[in-house]
């Protein structure tokens, strides 16, 4: 999966690893995809990200496919967003609360943690890396202030 994590100062850090169930595909893979203006930094089955950035700009689908799984934390307009798309749950799509720490990804706990003790984003997806397989490669960032 990945870990994205966003501190209350509006960074966004992101590892770089894809994985394939417990092999490691890719150490270098952008988890950050611009479409229309909309930044979605994206974590779970890559085959299902541009199904998820469809859900966002055209609207809920009435169905998806059975093994979906993906989520995405969304800059758009200034404000940030979360969405994904699971078998079990389905689409959800909501708007954030400035200054609300967020974190998605098989490392979101690790990274949750270390903002909760006063960590960066950047920090944060660090320490996830320690902790999560499914986490690591590069940690790469964007600002909300620019």
């Amino acid at each position: 999966m990945t870990t994205i994590a966003m501190d209350k100062n509006g960074l966004i850090a992101y590892d770089s690893r894809e994985t394939a169930g417990s092999t490691i595909v890719d150490d270098n893979c952008n988890k950050c995809k611009e479409s229309n203006g909309v930044y979605y930094f994206l974590c779970g089955r890559s085959a299902d990200e541009d199904t998820l950035i469809d859900a966002v700009e055209n609207g809920e689908r009435s169905s998806y496919p059975d093994a979906i799984s993906t989520h995405a934390i969304i800059v758009m307009g200034g404000e940030v967003y979360t969405a994904g798309i699971t078998k079990e749950d389905g689409y959800y799509w909501q708007k954030e609360r400035k200054g609300n720490p967020l974190s998605r990804g098989s490392g979101a706990d690790h990274a949750m943690t270390a903002m909760d003790l006063g960590c960066s984003a950047k920090k944060a997806v660090k320490y996830a890396m320690k902790r999560d397989s499914c986490t690591g490669g590069k940690i790469r960032t964007f600002s909300l202030k620019g």
